[in-house]
Formats: structure tokens, C-alpha cells, sequence
């Protein structure tokens, strides 16, 4: 499709379909929007909806990638980060309030619970209280608030008084009202600096989108086709068919916001033939939380990013990369350098990354005395960081049937006891098993026990607890596999497997009156189980 630059196409008929979309046909399909800045495009209310509708499930079910910046390597990394700020800050602070933390699009709220499992730990080795801090979880999407408050790993950490909840729009909210506390955090409100915590979100929430080429800049203006009947589709999966063709328009700086501005002009004569992305909401957002502290803030943000001119010259206009309903886009981190240095920050950036930049920007008063906090960036992002760890875990993939038992045990370490690690290692350790020595068993039975402490559940279909339950089994340690089939039942229901599998472990530990009503209770479900009938007669001779 040929670009007009400066031409902007006369607009089609619009028509109002059942689900709410205008939709008008030409050559190219059904028409849903005709040349709408990208910023405010129809693609982002699509994306909102999904995320509303869909709540915990976008995560549990697997439809939004998380992973990579929900383990405990990224969690520890930060906690140590954010501890290190602390001890700078209470240098030349004097505050009864307590250190202050906020998650933008929490999420499932796996990183929270790593995050706040290692800040207590280190509180704990420095003899501080860890109501010195402050833990918020925040979403626009009340599902996952409500989710996060039933959550069994989270309820220490409420009554504690160092976690809370709030629901927050980053387009447009300025004030956090917390959930536990009652408390409404507003312009001026904090003594100390605000922490803020922002993993897989710029990617995914409304950036404007530019093209730069000799010297000028042009508004991209986006159309949305789909080659089907909008009408025949659910929102949740109109994103999976819908084409991005582009518009463009002079741009007139002098409209735009200031910080807008001198961002573009910034890179104006730097870049040509470029399509350059700006998360103006985004900056807008942490302006308004900058605002909230007297102090200012701290930024961690970890995505898939570009960092300098390099990655960013002659670059295409955005395509929609799908994951069932939602997509993403690549995030400039350079341009949030850029942002921090201009108003006298620090900004911390990787040396370099391979599938995750990991950035923490210090905007706020005096910077400069935030030794610690460089100290512990340059040590848990720079030396040895998260996407280090992301880049290990996929070559021990690739090699994974020549891996030992001490391999893996050495791999867990180094994984602060990650359980998704542990699942894709686990055919492996059965493969072992029969060979395994005395001491690795007291070690990898040690270790399991590690693993499903650092666990956080959020409804995947996959039975993590069964899976552990069954390898001690394997092990002969009943009273362990004993443990993990009740966390099953517990969490997944009472499957025939599991009662089975109780039954056998209770029965090998002399607890046959238990056995004997976990096999009664499989007969409720299926009168024909052979294998329940059977035991049952040999617990009753």
C-alpha cells in the first residue's frame, strides 16, 4: 500500500453495527475505523475490553504471555533494588510514613507475591519492620482486584498492613484510594519518594505513533480492516483479524504538549524514514504519580525495548501481533532516557539486553545521592539480571536430556526455586529417579518443599501440586506425596486421580480409615472404579 504522505483519505460511510464497531466496506474488507490518530484508535478500547472481560483468566488460561517478568529472579532483582532506595532515601528523610510502592497493571499477581516474599526476607536479615513498606497492587479492572483480595498467599501480607489494593486508570486517574487503609494518596501526599513498578505495561497500553524522514515529522494515522463480517465476531477475537493500514499528516509541534515537543524535536533530525512509537500516555501517567510524593519517584519497568537510535532507524509501522484477544507493541525506552535526563533524573539502562529490557529511571530531588540504588542496578541488572536468567533457562531447554540431577539442583538455585523452572524439569528428575543417590533425594525432597513456597496458584488448568505429589511418590516418600495430593484437592477439586493416589499414600502410611473414605468417596463418583474396588476390599480383609 502506497503511503500519501500529507494526504488524508476521504472518509467512508460509517454505520453502526450490533456490536458498536462502524463498519463500511471497500476493497480491502469491511472498514471498522477510518484514519483515527494511533493513540486513540478503536485497537485500544478492544484491548481494554478483553482485559476487563477476561480478568485472572487473560493469565491463568495462558492467552497473555507473563512469565518472563513474573518469576522470582526479576522479583528478587527488584526487591533488592527497591530495598536499596530505602536505605539511600532514609539517609535524608526524616517520615513516620511508611516507603510507598505501586504496580501498574498488576496482573495475575504472581511478581507482587515474589517481590513481597523476598523484601520480607531481607527485612528480616536487616532487622526492619516490614511495615516500613508499603505494597499496592493496582488494575482498572475490578475482576482482578477482587481476585487478588481472595487469594490465600496474599492474606499475610494484608494483615501485616504492607499490601493493599487500589483501582487505578492510567489514562487518567491522579490519586490512589486504598482499598485496606481507607487512605487516598493524592498530589503531595507522600513524604517519601514513590516507588513504581511497570513490567509488560507500556507495551500494551495507547502510544502515538510518528514517521520522521528528512527533517519532518507526520501524525500516523491508522485504519482498521477485517476481511470478515465484524458483525459475525466476538470482541474477544475481533483483534485476531483485524489489518493496520496507515495515513499521514503533518504534524504541528507547536500544538503539543511541551514534554511532547522537545521529545520529537529531540529526534528530528536524528532519525529518517522512521516510524517512531511514544508512550505520551504513559509519561502522562508517571507525571501524575511523580506528582504524589514530594520527593518524586522511582520507575522499574521491564518490556521488549529499544534503547538507542540505532534499533529505532527506518523503522516499519506497528503490526498487530496477536495473543487470542490482545496484542502488544515494542516499547522506546529511549525516549523515557531521554524524558528522565531532561529533568535532571538518572537513568539506569542495560548495557544490553536480549528479550527483556529492564530500565529504573530516579526522577525526583537530589539523585545524585541515590548510591545504593546504582549500586544494586549495576549488581542485579547489569552483572547478572533477569534476562540473563531468561536467556540460561531457554539453552538448559535445548539441553535438557544431558542435564544431571545436580544440574537441575544447581539450576533451581540459581532460579530462587521457580516453580514453571521446576515443571520443565520434572520429566527429567523422573527419568533420573531410579538412579538418584540418598543425598540427592534429601536434597531434591529439601528443594521441593522451597519450590511450592515460593508457588503462587492462579487457576492454571495445569495441577502443579499433583505433579509434585507424584514425583515424591515416586521418591517413596508418602507422607510428602501425601502433603501435595491434599494442596491438590484443595485447589483443583476432587478428581477421581488425586482421591486415588491419597487412598494409596494414606494406605502405605498405616492410615487406613482415611483410605478407606477417600475410596468410598471415589465410588460416589464412579461406582465401576475397579482399582478404588479393589483396594477397598484389601484395606477391609
Amino acid at each position: 500500500m502506497a503511503h500519501c504522505i500529507g494526504k488524508k483519505r476521504k472518509r467512508h460511510p460509517r454505520h453502526r453495527t450490533q456490536n458498536g464497531y462502524a463498519a463500511s466496506h471497500d476493497h480491502r474488507g469491511h472498514c471498522i475505523e477510518q484514519s483515527q490518530p494511533f493513540s486513540q484508535s478503536l485497537l485500544w478500547t478492544l484491548q481494554r475490553d478483553y482485559f476487563t472481560q477476561r480478568g485472572i483468566n487473560a493469565w491463568s488460561q495462558g492467552e497473555v504471555p507473563h512469565y518472563i517478568t513474573s518469576n522470582p529472579t526479576i522479583a528478587t532483582a527488584y526487591a533488592e533494588i527497591v530495598f536499596a532506595h530505602w536505605q539511600d532515601q532514609r539517609q535524608h528523610i526524616t517520615s513516620a510514613q511508611p516507603f510507598y510502592l505501586c504496580e501498574l497493571g498488576a496482573g495475575s499477581g504472581r511478581f507482587a507475591f515474589q517481590f513481597l516474599t523476598h523484601l520480607t526476607q531481607l527485612c528480616q536479615q536487616h532487622q526492619v519492620p516490614p511495615t516500613h513498606f508499603r505494597y499496592i497492587l493496582t488494575d482498572f479492572a475490578q475482576a482482578n482486584l477482587d481476585a487478588w483480595e481472595r487469594h490465600p498467599q496474599f492474606q499475610p501480607f494484608f494483615q501485616q498492613g504492607i499490601l493493599d489494593t487500589a483501582r487505578f486508570d492510567i489514562n487518567n486517574d491522579d490519586h490512589l484510594t486504598l482499598h485496606h487503609s481507607g487512605e487516598t494518596i493524592r498530589p503531595g501526599t507522600l513524604e517519601r519518594p514513590l516507588v513504581v513498578i511497570a513490567n509488560y505495561l507500556f507495551d500494551s497500553i495507547p502510544q502515538d505513533l510518528y514517521y520522521i524522514n528528512n527533517g519532518e515529522i507526520h501524525t500516523c494515522l491508522v485504519s482498521l480492516f477485517c476481511q470478515q463480517n465484524p458483525q459475525t465476531l466476538a470482541k474477544a477475537k475481533l483483534l485476531e483479524h483485524i489489518e493496520l493500514h496507515y495515513d499521514y499528516q503533518p504534524t504541528d509541534l507547536s500544538r503539543l504538549d511541551p514534554t511532547l515537543q522537545t521529545l520529537l524535536r529531540h529526534y528530528k533530525n536524528r532519525l529518517t524514514d522512521t516510524h517512531l512509537l511514544v508512550p505520551n500516555i504513559g509519561f502522562l501517567c508517571l507525571k501524575r504519580l511523580q506528582a504524589l510524593s514530594q520527593q518524586g519517584l522511582l520507575l522499574l519497568s521491564a518490556d521488549k525495548g529499544k534503547l538507542d537510535l540505532s534499533h529505532l532507524q527506518g523503522n516499519r509501522p506497528p503490526r498487530l501481533v496477536t495473543h487470542h484477544g490482545c496484542f502488544s507493541l515494542s516499547v522506546n525506552y529511549g525516549l523515557f532516557q531521554t524524558l528522565c535526563q531532561q529533568q535532571g533524573g538518572i537513568a539506569l539502562m542495560p548495557a544490553s539486553h536480549h528479550s527483556l529490557c529492564v530500565i529504573a529511571l530516579i526522577m525526583g530531588q537530589h539523585p545524585e545521592r541515590y548510591h545504593h540504588t546504582q549500586w544494586a542496578y549495576e549488581h542485579y541488572i547489569q552483572t547478572f539480571g533477569p534476562d540473563d536468567f531468561f536467556r540460561i533457562t531457554k539453552h538448559v531447554r535445548n539441553t535438557l536430556d544431558q542435564t544431571t540431577v545436580a544440574d537441575i539442583l544447581a539450576y533451581l538455585r540459581l532460579s530462587q526455586y521457580d516453580s514453571h523452572q521446576f515443571n520443565r524439569y520434572l520429566p527429567r528428575l523422573q527419568q533420573l529417579a531410579p538412579d538418584i543417590t540418598p543425598q540427592e533425594q534429601t536434597t531434591l525432597l529439601t528443594t521441593i518443599d522451597q519450590v511450592w513456597q515460593r508457588y503462587f496458584p492462579i487457576g492454571e488448568t495445569n495441577d502443579f501440586a499433583f505433579n509434585l505429589a507424584s514425583f515424591c511418590y515416586q521418591l517413596q516418600d508418602y507422607q510428602r506425596a501425601l502433603t501435595y495430593f491434599e494442596q491438590s484437592l484443595q485447589l483443583h477439586g476432587p478428581k477421581i486421580n488425586t482421591l486415588l493416589n491419597t487412598a494409596l499414600c494414606s494406605q502405605h502410611l498405616n492410615q487406613n480409615h482415611r483410605a478407606n473414605t477417600l475410596l468410598k468417596q471415589i465410588l460416589n463418583q464412579d461406582p465401576n472404579h475397579k482399582q478404588a474396588h479393589a483396594l477397598l476390599a484389601n484395606i477391609n480383609n
